[in-house]
């Protein structure tokens, strides 16, 4: 009973506010390395000209801003993505704190922390690491089964099968759409790393989550990060007809608006249209 009062009160949700900006710090990490191969705990963070940065100057958000956005060693701008990572986590963190219970805090924010991480490494390098898909879909499993124990009137393994279920439907319906588009434009259009995030995305958000994230995740994209990758590429001279575009950031944003603003609704839709064609 205390640990409910503690979490509705709006000082958890500073904590909450302030634990996201050092996750997303560590996301960039993440984001940085793994393409590399390179370990997300060792060596600490360090410049681009290879100081080691202390950890006072390592602050999330804060540090970025009193440093006016460039190293303290040696001068060199600090790259927005660095601050932005860390307001975005913050941000969805206290939006999902205000949508949920503690446990399904911990679930999603992990599936967020998930979807952050594989969008910023394929906007960079157009690359998707299994360890975020297919280790994202068992972890989505997991955490349906310990959301359904959770539940009341829910037998501790319906919550899984769900799970399970969303997984498939969501890769399936995603690699149908990968084969179809390759028939007709005669080349790769979508990635099988895409199919395996969308495996990710149902194993966690179920059926009508992995339907939103597709379609949805297309439409808001289109609007909203498709400027944001056009003006990117523009910036660095890369931007040329044909150019490939990362569709792993479309999805992780549909799943994210699904699971943050549009999952009542849609799945109020998705029950009437059930009962139509019953």
């Amino acid at each position: 009973m205390a640990l409910l009062e503690f979490w509705n009160h709006p000082i958890c949700g500073l904590f909450i506010f302030l634990l996201g900006a050092c996750l997303g710090s560590f996301f960039n990490v993440c984001i940085m390395r793994i393409p590399k191969n390179i370990s997300i705990i060792l060596p600490r963070s360090y410049c681009n000209c290879g100081q080691p940065i202390p950890f006072f100057f390592n602050i999330p958000i804060i540090s970025w801003v009193l440093l006016k956005g460039k190293a303290r060693c040696c001068g060199r701008k600090i790259e927005f993505q660095y601050v932005f990572w860390e307001v975005l986590t913050a941000v969805l963190f206290l939006l999902l704190w205000q949508r949920s219970d503690p446990w399904e805090f911990l679930v999603y924010g992990i599936f967020l922390g998930l979807l952050i991480i594989t969008s910023g490494i394929d906007f960079a390098t157009m690359t998707i690491p299994d360890r975020c898909t297919i280790g994202g879909a068992v972890l989505g499993i997991l955490g349906s089964i310990l959301l359904s124990h959770f539940s009341k009137g829910n037998y501790i393994f319906f919550g899984g099968i769900a799970s399970i279920h969303g997984m498939l439907f969501g890769s399936s319906i995603l690699l149908w759409i990968a084969i179809f588009a390759e028939l007709v434009l005669n080349k790769e259009a979508i990635g099988f790393g895409d199919v395996k995030l969308m495996g990710c995305i149902g194993a966690f958000l179920g059926t009508k989550g992995a339907i939103f994230s597709i379609f949805g995740g297309t439409c808001l994209g289109m609007v909203t990060l498709f400027p944001v990758w056009w003006f990117c590429n523009r910036r660095k001279g890369t931007l040329k007809f044909g150019s490939p575009l990362p569709f792993g950031p479309f999805l992780a944003f549909g799943a994210m608006n699904y699971l943050l603003f549009f999952k009542a609704t849609f799945d109020e839709y998705c029950a009437q249209i059930e009962i139509l064609l019953s």
